[in-house]
């Protein structure tokens, strides 16, 4: 069966494999990836391995089509051509401003290909490019690392501040943090180096940092933050009702901020909940400085509810792909690994993008991403098989247009009602339970018999 056939086949079969491998492939592009890492790196350098030998097998495991660092290794040993105790030690160097511009890098690639496929930016106030901000502290590890291994305190190997692109649904930015100790609020310097005018930032409670808030808006950009309880103002004047919103009632007042060399007058928006938050409280705050004419206070309420876009991409992250693992123990590899899912979660927002194009948003918008990701996982493998790289770049195009017009027309193979997500009927409630006289065990068979 020749390569062109073989292709067809899958096309029909897993349009769905298919269509990643192209956007991986086209992702993860040797040249591309050697440029970012020589443009970002600080003391590592290129030897026997090269940077995307490295990317590509943490790619691998990201998407989970291998299980570890030792598999990927025994997969790509080839291309790595060096020691596994060498393609260890250059996975643990890898520098936190590479991992960050791999994020940066693929955000780009995934844009280009955004609007080559007619992707309309969602617009989520008019005039403002709005982003959300959030923190991932990675989970411990097992206790590999020698230091490590004599203590009963789990080890964590950092955390990650991820910048969220509300207009693309992309992770554009990312600030890695070796020091698990350390707070998010360290790296809050390097965010407002990113920031312009008119960018507008949504984030909780944990980045209500004053100095951040004036550097906003020395920049001319705005915020809709929820106030920590550390943060103290002077109110200014009444508070006045403005309405309700979906998650309760809403009121208004001016607050100063007086801090230093900072005098910053925010609105501050108190949200009265119908239901109160798991942490039991039952009124929160959002401060903003958001001109009146642009967004009213129940708008501002609402928009701070967006911050859950960014929560149900980390969801993603760590129910579909794989972005951190318990055996990867240094810092600076497992950092890496989780801008790689990253990189990944940015591909998969390309592949919703193509589906977009073809078929309706509403049939697209009740996809199960977690059965999307076995139908992409699975066959990959026998695809790899099948065609090899070489048959793959003449059977597939090279040039971003065609590309494009590649994905769509896979794209019209699948078949998005198999992907319906299931919904559930409500929860029933728990029955009381009681006590069995013949002791800890049941026959459920006599249990079944006793129906009528």
């Amino acid at each position: 069966m020749t390569g062109k056939a073989m292709l067809e086949r899958f096309v029909e079969a897993n349009p769905l494999a298919v269509m990643s491998r192209a956007i991986i492939g086209g992702m993860l592009n040797e040249e591309a990836f050697d440029r970012v890492f020589d443009e970002n790196r600080s003391r590592q350098y290129h030897q026997s391995i090269r940077f995307s030998s490295l990317a590509v097998s943490m790619a691998d495991i990201a998407v989970g089509a291998v299980k570890n660092r030792n598999q990927a290794y025994r997969k790509h040993r080839d291309e790595v051509r060096a020691s596994a105790e060498a393609y260890y030690t250059k996975l643990n160097r890898t520098e936190p401003a590479v991992s960050e511009a791999v994020v940066d890098y693929s955000a780009e690639k995934a844009t280009q290909w955004l609007q080559q496929l007619g992707f309309e930016p969602w617009e989520v106030l008019p005039g403002y490019h709005v982003f959300s901000l959030d923190g991932n502290h990675l989970q411990k590890t097992e206790k590999r690392l020698k230091e490590t291994r004599g203590l009963c305190a789990a080890p964590l190997p950092g955390t990650i501040v991820a910048r969220f692109n509300h207009q693309t649904s992309l992770f554009d930015r990312a600030y890695l943090i070796e020091d698990a100790h350390a707070q998010e609020a360290t790296v809050l310097n390097r965010v407002l180096e990113d920031w312009a005018e008119h960018d507008l930032v949504i984030a909780d409670r944990h980045f209500c940092v004053v100095a951040f808030l004036a550097g906003i808006a020395a920049r001319k950009g705005c915020f809709v933050i929820r106030q920590h309880g550390r943060l103290q103002g002077e109110l200014l004047g009444k508070r006045r009702h403005i309405g309700r919103t979906s998650t309760g009632t809403a009121y208004e007042q001016s607050m100063r901020i007086c801090q230093k060399d900072c005098d910053l007058v925010v609105r501050r928006i108190t949200i009265e909940l119908d239901q109160p938050t798991r942490d039991g409280d039952t009124e929160i705050h959002i401060l903003s400085n958001l001109p009146a004419e642009d967004a009213d206070g129940c708008q501002i309420s609402e928009m701070y509810r967006q911050r859950w876009e960014i929560e149900n991409a980390f969801y993603i992250l760590t129910t579909t792909l794989v972005c951190e693992m318990k055996s990867n123990c240094h810092p600076r590899c497992a950092l890496f690994l989780f801008c790689m899912a990253m990189l990944a979660y940015n591909c998969r927002q390309v592949l919703l993008a193509a589906l977009y194009s073809e078929h309706a948003e509403e049939d697209v918008n009740q996809m199960s991403h977690y059965q999307m990701s076995i139908d992409t996982v699975c066959p990959m493998g026998g695809l790899l098989i099948a065609i090899s790289d070489d048959e793959w770049e003449r059977l597939v195009p090279s040039s971003p247009r065609e590309q494009v017009s590649f994905l769509r027309s896979v794209s019209r193979h699948v078949d998005v009602r198999d992907y319906r997500k299931s919904v559930r009927g409500p929860k029933m409630k728990k029955p009381k339970r009681k006590r069995c006289k013949a002791g800890t065990h049941v026959s459920a068979a006599k249990l079944l018999s006793q129906r009528k």
